[in-house]
This record gives C-alpha cells, structure tokens and sequence, in this order.
C-alpha cells in the first residue's frame, strides 16, 4: 500500500535530429528577456497529454485524481490482481529541464518531508541510487536515469516497508510509491517490484505538452539568399537553387510557405537551442489512444487563475472501462 510533409511527418523529422545538451531554461537567442516574464505554468507550459497503461503485468488501474493545485500535476493508483492489501501510487507533475543532479536534490527533498512527516514515528530511508531506464525504441531509442531508494516506516504501530522511484521525462516529474506490511514482503523486494513497475511505465507511457516551450523560429521570405553567409547554420536548395537557410534567430527562405522551408524550420531547432525535449505545438495535442491506454489532459492557467479540483473514475473511449 501507499499513503495517501504534414505536421506530424516533421516532428518525425526532428525527432531524428541529434540530440543536444539543455539547461534549466532553452537558450534561445532572441527570448532571454521574454522567458524571465513568462510563468512556467501557464505561460512556458499551457497543456500536456498523459497517455499511460491501463495495465502492467499483474497491476490495473483502479483510479485516477488531478490535483486541485495545479503544480501538483496527477496520479494515478494501480491495485494487484491477486493481492487487494498492495497498491502502487503513480504520480505526473510538472518539473521543466533539469539535470540529473537537480532531480537527486529534488528527491532529495521528498524525502525529507517524509522524514518529517507527523504520520512516521519512525523513517529509516536508504541513500538514493540511480536506476537506468529505456524509453522508446529504434532511432528514438534512449537510457534515463531515475533515481530509487527504499525505506522502512513506523506508522501507528506498525512497520512498513516501503520505495520510491523518481525521474524526470518530456518536461515531466514521474514518480512511483509502494509500500507493504513489513511482513508480507523484504525492503529489497519492494524496492525491486517498484522498480520493475516504473519501468514498464517509462516504456509505455507518453508525454506531450505545447505552450511556450514551443520554439520554432520564424520564417522570413527573401527575394534572394547568400549561400555561406555569416552565422548560417544550415541550407538547402531545390533544383540547384538555395531555396532556404537557417539562423540562430530565423530562417529566410524564397518561398515562406514552402516545403524546403518548414522543414528547414524544425530541423534548426536543436542547432539553435530551441528543441525543448517532449514540447511541441498545439496541433499535435490531441493523440490517438491506443486500446488499453487511458489520456489525462492537463490545462494549465496563469497563476492567479486556479484550477478547480477534479477527480474522476476511470474511463477509455478504446476500451470502455469505467
């Protein structure tokens, strides 16, 4: 237990760009000023889709809450099969870019709010170590570090064992608890069954989310183009004419709605540092669910506007569970 080319073909395109190193905040050569301005609810990010498994191995679904403060994102809790006295807290909150030692601390902190706790008499932790998950396969096909720790809890008179697993994906804190009767199960197999479940949510689950995060420079039309000019990050031609060349800040391009150019336009993202990993634009936030998924949508307002507070059975138009 726990206590309580078409769009889409382009973002392919990008997808299979290389990889690049971000900070907290993109570097982006024109929004140094804008990004301090913008909040990051509500303004960097606006809305995210959560599509995660309905079932993983011999865990289902059982119920599903979205937070009345919007910082704290959702949760999902998955009940075992066989053994109704074993549960698994699932939890999606928003974390933006952050270095695998910035999620250490953030665990960090975590933990000692449990330590904290009035709930606990007692709260023996293990120091955290990382964990290598694999998410996505072929070409997208990546290693993330999570980072595990397991614990022993005195609560009311009764010792639990109990783990955490935390990682950060797509813009995303991810985030599992499960905890037994000191009885039933071993600290270590605990941990190990926590483990083995966030794997399979790392693998399955997806994330997108839209909002300012989303980058793409702009495109400017030009009469004509300077092959190898200054600060040229990329061209490309059509019929052995330039037909558009990427900037740090735009792209110039003959043709402003061409092919050549959109293209152009996604593909210089990583170059100039506005590939913001798991962001991207508003048209592609409504995702076909595949059978036996379910989709948490996330709306984000400024923050003087509050979300109202919504918690929902389960429901999947693929699978008409209730």
């Amino acid at each position: 237990m726990s206590f309580p080319c078409t769009r889409s073909g382009l973002l392919l395109l990008m997808a299979l760009a290389a990889p690049m190193a971000m900070a907290q905040t993109p570097a982006t050569p024109d929004a140094g000023s804008a990004q301090t301005q913008t909040p990051f609810l509500g303004g960097f990010l606006k809305e995210t889709r959560v599509i995660y498994p309905l079932r993983i191995a011999e865990w289902q679904a059982q119920g599903e809450h979205l937070y009345e403060q919007q910082e704290l994102g959702a949760s999902v809790r998955y009940m075992h099969n066989l053994q109704k006295d074993r549960w698994m807290d699932l939890y999606f909150y928003p974390a933006g870019i952050l270095t695998n030692e910035q999620l250490g601390e953030a665990m960090e902190s975590t933990l000692e709010g449990l330590r904290l706790s009035a709930g606990y008499s007692a709260a023996d932790i293990d120091p955290i170590a990382p964990v290598v998950f694999t998410q996505g396969s072929g070409a997208q096909k990546q290693k993330i570090t999570a980072y595990s720790t397991s614990m022993r809890l005195v609560r009311e008179g009764q010792t639990y064992h109990s783990a955490m697993v935390m990682l950060v994906s797509d813009l995303y804190f991810i985030k599992g608890r499960f905890s037994v009767e000191e009885k039933s199960l071993s600290q270590r197999a605990t941990q190990k069954q926590l483990e083995k479940f966030m794997a399979a949510v790392v693998r399955e689950s997806t994330l997108r989310s839209t909002g300012d995060c989303w980058m793409p420079p702009p495109i400017v039309e030009k009469a004509a183009l300077i092959k190898d000019a200054p600060g040229q990050l990329a061209a490309t031609d059509k019929d052995g004419v330039l037909s558009a060349v990427a900037y740090a800040d735009r792209i110039e391009a003959l043709d402003a709605k061409s092919s050549e150019a959109i293209v152009m336009q996604f593909l210089s993202m990583p170059m100039s540092g506005r590939l913001v990993p798991g962001c991207g634009p508003a048209e592609d936030m409504n995702p076909e669910v595949p059978k036996d998924m379910r989709e948490i949508r996330l709306e984000f307002g400024a923050p003087s506007g509050e979300k109202g507070n919504q918690s929902m059975p389960l429901r999947t138009r693929a699978t008409g569970v209730s």
